[in-house]
C-alpha cells in the first residue's frame, strides 16, 4: 500500500501551489480532486491581484501585499517549467472608490481628467479615479501552468473522486477516505474551497459564495487591432478585466446561493450594460461566454490557514475572493508549517482554532 508524505484535498490554485512548494521540500504529494485540476473556483475567477482594494480586511492586508510581491517570480518559475503562459499583466488598474478612501500607499495616485484620458481614453467615469499599481493574471492560464508543473515534479493525482473523511489513528491524521478509495499520508491538507466543510470529521466553516462572470470579445478580430481596454477597471457596478488575447472579462456578482452555479441572463445583461456605461466603446463587442464560480467564504471573511485540532490535519481554504492573489504566499507559509519550519508571515489571525 502506497503512502505519501502529504495528501492535499483540492486541486485549485491553492492546492496546486502548495503541492509545488512541498515538492521543493522533497515531500511526496498526492492531490485528491473531485473534478479536474483547476476546474472550479480557479477556472471561474477574474484573476485580479487586487492588493490595493480598500475592502481588504486590515488583518489580511500584510499577507495580501506579501503575496502580490511574490507574483512576478512565481509566474516566471511556473511558465519556465511548464512551457506555457499564465498571461500575467502589469498595466495596473483604474479604480473608483468611495470618498472616504484616500490614496496613501506607494504607487497609488489620483488621476486628473487628462491622466485618465491618456491611460484609458475609452472610459467615461462619473466619479474620481485612482491608478493602482496592481497585477492581473489569467486564472485558466495559471491553472494550466500549475498543473503542468505539478506533473513535471511528480505530484500524484487522484481525480474524479470526492474526499469524504480524514482518517485518524491515535488521534492524528493518517490519510483520507474518498468516494472511491482510501489514501494514506503523514499529513492531510484541506484545500477544498467551498466544499471544505463537507469533509468529516471536523467542520471547517466555509460556504459557497457565487460569482457570475461574462466574457466579451471585439466584433473585429484583426490581429493588429489596438486593445480596447488596457487596464483593469474597477467600479462599484462592474469590473472590467482585459486579457492579452483580446478577450475582456466582466464581473462579478457576490451571491449567497448555495452550490447553484447557474448563470442568470438578466445578470449577464446587467454586467454588460454596466461595462458599456463605463466604456461606451464596449457596445461594439459581443458576449462570448458567461459562467459562475463558487468562492469559499468564511464566517469572518478571512482565510482559514493552519493546523486543526487534529494533529497532522491542516486547513488552507476560505480565501473568498482572493484565492488567486493569495496562492503564492499561502503555499509558502503552509509548506513551511507542514514541514516543521516557522512561516515567514504570522498565521495567527487565520487559525482554524478561532472558530472553536
Amino acid at each position: 500500500m502506497k503512502n505519501w508524505d502529504v495528501v492535499i484535498l483540492g486541486a485549485g490554485a491553492i492546492g496546486l501551489s502548495l503541492a509545488i512548494r512541498l515538492r521543493d521540500e522533497h515531500r511526496s504529494v498526492l492531490i485528491v480532486e473531485r473534478h479536474q485540476p483547476a476546474g472550479e473556483a480557479t477556472y471561474a475567477a477574474g484573476g485580479m491581484i487586487a492588493n490595493y482594494d480598500p475592502h481588504t480586511p486590515p488583518a489580511l492586508q500584510p499577507f495580501a501585499d506579501a503575496s502580490a510581491a511574490l507574483y512576478p517570480d512565481f509566474i516566471r518559475e511556473l511558465e519556465a517549467e511548464a512551457g506555457d503562459s499564465a498571461d500575467l499583466r502589469d498595466a495596473g488598474a483604474v479604480a473608483t472608490f468611495a470618498p472616504r478612501v484616500t490614496p496613501t500607499r506607494a504607487g497609488v495616485r489620483l488621476l486628473t481628467a487628462d491622466d485618465l484620458h491618456r491611460l484609458e481614453p475609452a472610459l467615461r467615469l462619473e466619479a474620481s479615479a485612482w491608478f493602482l499599481p496592481e497585477l492581473s493574471v489569467d486564472p485558466r492560464g495559471l491553472g494550466r501552468v500549475l498543473t503542468k508543473t505539478c506533473k513535471k515534479r511528480a505530484v500524484d493525482f487522484a481525480t474524479g473522486t470526492e474526499a469524504l473523511e480524514v482518517l485518524t489513528a491515535g488521534g492524528c491524521a493518517v490519510g483520507v477516505r474518498t468516494s472511491h478509495a482510501s489514501y494514506h499520508a503523514s499529513a492531510v491538507v484541506n484545500c477544498a474551497g467551498a466544499w471544505a466543510a463537507k469533509i468529516a470529521p471536523l467542520i471547517i466553516p466555509t460556504r459557497p459564495v457565487k460569482g457570475q462572470m461574462v466574457c466579451i470579445v471585439p466584433q473585429s478580430s484583426a490581429a493588429n487591432a489596438a486593445p480596447i481596454i488596457r487596464h483593469v477597471v474597477r467600479t462599484p457596478d462592474v469590473y472590467i478585466i482585459p486579457r492579452s488575447d483580446g478577450r475582456i472579462l466582466l464581473g462579478a456578482t457576490v451571491e449567497e446561493a448555495g452550490f447553484d452555479k447557474r448563470t442568470d441572463p438578466q445578470t449577464v445583461q446587467r454586467l454588460y450594460k454596466a461595462a458599456v456605461n463605463v466604456a461606451p466603446i464596449l457596445a461594439s463587442t459581443r458576449i462570448h461566454d458567461a459562467w459562475a464560480g463558487l468562492r469559499p467564504g468564511s464566517p469572518d471573511n478571512l482565510p482559514i490557514l493552519g493546523e486543526t485540532s487534529i494533529p497532522g490535519y491542516f486547513a488552507a481554504t476560505g480565501h473568498f475572493r482572493d484565492g488567486i492573489m493569495l496562492a503564492p504566499a499561502t503555499a509558502n507559509a503552509m509548506a513551511r508549517l507542514i514541514t516543521g519550519s516557522q512561516p515567514q508571515v504570522d498565521l495567527t489571525p487565520f487559525s482554524p482554532g478561532r472558530f472553536n
